[in-house]
């Protein structure tokens, strides 16, 4: 009977701060308007770019429509098992199967809330077990409250946009707790399933949490033998125990995490930095760990945010100093703590923890493993607190703190005054509130009316931050959002159900371009689950963005292409059948007008089929950096024309001061079927604006600008171009432009139109094409090139070349000509093997100790 009295009160100490975290944060959902109380959501940064299109994939990937596999959705068509391990192969979302596409936001800020409070869960299970020897006066408390601060941490609520990298959040206490428990002589057979479980909900944060498992494990190590003699032997022991099942654990995830692997050797993603472990130099200044320690405040590089509580860092401090303990124990409590700083400030360790990337935004992704830190030590403070002295060195401590606060805010103001005030307000009311508990010889009554006294003082002292970083992380485009997808729905339905062709579709803006006529949303394809030219992942594929980049759209750092234009020449080739576009084009057919987006329908009637057999010209492309002549090559390659299908255009410039920007009056033929396109190489990004006509286009040169950009002309009228320019970062030798033939363009349509294959079966990874062929005759097909695909013609391994170095080419013979094209998850195979195997061996493990155990207990009996 006491035995389940025991086991139900442990499992309240462990539900109640999951349940606390989660009202605060519906309570301060409610009254900051999100969604699904208003129009506000969490979905901004990245979330808003990327993630809300990929949970619209995923919810068509449930319901059977699309494919984890691999898509031809996802730029110009790939494997998408990376994608799903980094961003959506969370347990939690299963849930978007009870959400419909308008409710995308509300299913987001309710998974956050709910993989929050499993936070707090899961570091109230760590504490609980991991202090489950020795507890002192007030210990249960201060367990709420940190399991709760550990939930509501500054990193959770900043980083909630990045709502996949949570998962590592709360699987980091489970891990850890087994990690001490192998060093501690305790069990922890679960470990290599919390590691395999970590792995696969995300990979990305479950290194984070792997990495920093070892510095626990050498830390419980050191403190192990400070406790108890160090023997060479145990440490020998624990330090194998330990690699083995770290092992094991990624073993479990093989499944999934050697496909991911697989797939991100097709990108220089896939690379590690680790040159940047001998750079030894400092990142930003230690204090601003200490100035940053307060409510709204947010992590920049070189500036860590680590707030999870005001009393939290009091007791964390006096942890490591207070003259109670073993001072050998003091100086580990001081190191943990200097190292969970470190981590932020020392360029090595920055790279260790970035996973050995380049990271180019949201610096510390790591923070809550310092958060982590500081509340195991403010647990050990709470607990090994007794007597008068100790209890006037924390409030010394926390009247310091608070002071230093104040002093360093007043030497380098960084955060609002009054919140600068506020937090060194709480740290002394806390702390105060606190050392009542552990007074000795008061009433039972007394010491629990001070206990729910804390949590409420400490809860709102969470909820005080969170409502403030509410604010800058949640963005008030619910209903923006949602009215777009409804529109956007409704025109690629439309597009699909007059047209049941192989084809691709582009678009000139997406949902959100801003002033700039700049954007970032490339993954509506994905979204809206048909064939795009557009992409943005952590996954891309190289051959496919370096075609892209020859052909205009230009690489953008290491995960899209540029392709807010329509290069007609570039689209034709790609089987671009449609382009929803705000304007007209030249050349493109409107066929719908404007849809609640502002966005009418073009048919492209020179796009290509996606499989047609043309002529082995034999033609060597030349290779060339002009994306016009690069373009040309290809053409003249696939159907050996002798006539350009791009001209340069004659033009007069006119250089500002400096040479910053120029105006260029082209000589446009007046009677040519033509389009027109410019590209102005730049040598450095700047801030630099391109006008036809006196109307501003775009802003160029910079981050996610286009290279090429379409030039709107009227028969027989002179066009001028003006590139205004803050600096001279202009190549002006090598301005191109260049006029599209569109009767050239129509010839070759014609003759691959002519070729084109009618009996060809596609679905995401499987291709198959029958054709009857003549000697020297050759199959293009618009799937792009990757190793993962078994190609066979007439069961016969076929010979191949690639159209741009990217496209397939497939030599035919005479006769009827049947061809496969089948696509394997590379190492899906080797994964499932590894995977079943260690759960085997796992099992069977557990089963032999079991019945070791359970032999050895009837012998004692």
């Amino acid at each position: 009977m006491q035995l389940k009295q025991n086991k139900l009160k442990n499992a309240r100490k462990i539900i109640l701060p999951a349940l606390t975290t989660f009202f605060v944060l519906i309570v301060l959902f409610r009254l900051n308007g999100l969604a699904p109380f208003g129009t506000r959501s969490l979905v901004v940064m990245d979330a808003d770019i990327q993630y809300l299109d990929f949970f619209c994939y995923f919810k068509d990937v449930l319901e059977g429509k699309n494919s984890i596999g691999y898509s031809f959705c996802k730029t110009l068509g790939g494997s998408n098992i990376a994608v799903f391990s980094y961003y959506l192969s969370s347990p939690f979302n299963l849930l978007l199967l009870f959400f419909k596409r308008s409710q995308l936001h509300t299913f987001f800020d309710l998974v956050v809330a709910l993989k929050l409070a499993l936070s707090s869960m899961t570091f109230a299970y760590f504490g609980l077990k991991r202090f489950e020897s020795r507890k002192t006066a007030g210990f249960s408390a201060a367990l709420f409250l940190m399991a709760v601060g550990y939930g509501l941490c500054q990193y959770n609520i900043a980083q909630s946009s990045n709502i996949m990298w949570l998962d590592g959040v709360y699987m980091l206490p489970l891990i850890l707790l087994q990690v001490s428990n192998i060093v501690n002589g305790k069990k922890s057979r679960t470990l290599p399933l919390f590691v395999g479980a970590a792995i696969i909900f995300n990979w990305y944060s479950a290194g984070i949490d792997c990495i920093f498992s070892a510095f626990w494990f050498v830390f419980e190590v050191i403190l192990y033998a400070v406790d108890k003699k160090f023997e060479i032997k145990y440490f020998i022991r624990c330090s194998v125990k330990y690699l083995v099942e770290m092992i094991s654990g990624v073993m479990v995830s093989a499944v999934l995490f050697l496909p991911t692997i697989g797939a991100l050797r097709n990108s220089t993603r896939g690379t590690l930095h680790l040159g940047d472990l001998l750079d030894f130099s400092l990142i930003g200044e230690l204090p601003s760990a200490i100035q940053n320690y307060t409510y709204g405040a947010v992590s920049e590089y070189g500036k860590v945010a680590l707030f999870c509580g005001s009393l939290a860092i009091v007791l964390a401090i006096f942890a490591a100093l207070h003259s109670g303990s073993d001072v050998r124990k003091r100086t580990v409590f001081a190191g943990l703590l200097l190292g969970s700083v470190l981590i932020f400030y020392w360029h090595p360790l920055f790279t260790v923890f970035s996973l050995f990337q380049w990271v180019s935004s949201y610096h510390y992704r790591y923070s809550y493993v310092a958060a982590f830190s500081i509340l195991f030590l403010a647990l050990v403070g709470a607990n090994e607190m007794n007597g008068k002295q100790q209890a006037r060195q924390l409030l010394k401590i926390a009247i310091a703190f608070s002071g230093l606060l104040i002093v360093l805010h007043y030497c380098k103001a960084v955060n609002d005054s009054k919140y600068v005030y506020a937090t060194a307000t709480m740290v002394v009311l806390e702390t105060v509130v606190f050392l009542c508990i552990k007074t000795e010889n008061q009433k039972k009554l007394w010491k629990r009316f001070f206990a729910v006294t804390l949590a409420i003082v400490g809860v709102i002292d969470l909820a005080v931050n969170t409502k403030i970083l509410l604010k800058p992380y949640s963005v008030d485009e619910v209903v923006q959002n949602n009215a777009y997808i409804e529109n956007q729905g409704k025109t690629i339905a439309s597009i699909k159900a007059a047209d049941q062709s192989l084809y691709r579709i582009s678009q000139t803006t997406t949902r959100n371009m801003g002033t700039n006529n700049l954007t970032a949303y490339y993954n509506e394809g994905l979204a809206y689950n048909y064939a795009s030219i557009s992409g943005y992942t952590s996954s891309p594929d190289d051959v496919q963005r370096n075609f892209l980049d020859k052909l205009g759209y230009p690489i953008n750092g290491e995960n899209m292409c540029i392709t807010n234009t329509s290069i007609l020449g570039a689209d034709s080739l790609l089987g671009v059948k449609y382009v929803l576009s705000p304007y007209d084009i030249q050349g493109l057919t409107e066929i719908s007008e404007e849809d609640g987006n502002g966005k009418s329908v073009y048919l492209n009637t020179y796009a290509f089929p996606a499989a047609f057999v043309y002529d082995d010209t034999g033609y060597a492309v030349k290779d060339t950096t002009n994306p016009f002549e690069y373009q040309n090559e290809l053409y003249k390659q696939l159907f050996g024309t002798t006539v350009e299908l791009y001209s340069p255009v004659e033009y007069d410039a006119v250089y500002g001061d400096g040479s910053c920007g120029a105006k260029m009056q082209l000589h446009v033929p007046g009677e040519a079927n033509i389009a027109v396109y410019g590209n102005i190489p730049w040598n450095y990004d700047a801030d630099s604006s391109i006008y036809i006509n006196g109307t501003f286009v775009t802003k160029y040169a910079c981050w996610l600008s286009p290279t090429v950009f379409y030039i709107p002309i009227t028969e027989g009228q002179e066009c001028e171009v003006e590139v205004q320019s803050n600096a001279d970062n202009f190549n002006w030798d090598s301005v191109q432009f260049y006029a599209l033939n569109l009767d050239v363009l129509e010839k070759c349509s014609d003759t691959a139109n002519a070729g084109m294959v009618d009996n060809i079966a596609v679905t995401n990874g499987y291709v198959e094409v029958s054709v009857n062929s003549e000697e020297n005759e050759r199959l293009f097909l618009s799937v792009p090139s990757e190793q993962n695909w078994v190609i066979t013609l007439n069961g016969e391994p076929a010979e191949t070349e690639l159209i741009g170095d990217c496209l397939y080419s497939i030599k035919l013979t005479n006769g009827i000509n049947n061809i496969t094209m089948t696509y394997h998850i590379r190492y899906f195979k080797l994964g499932i093997l590894v995977t079943v195997f260690t759960l085997f061996c796992y099992i069977g493990y557990v089963l032999l100790r079991k019945k070791a155990y359970n032999k050895n207990w009837c012998k004692e009996a």
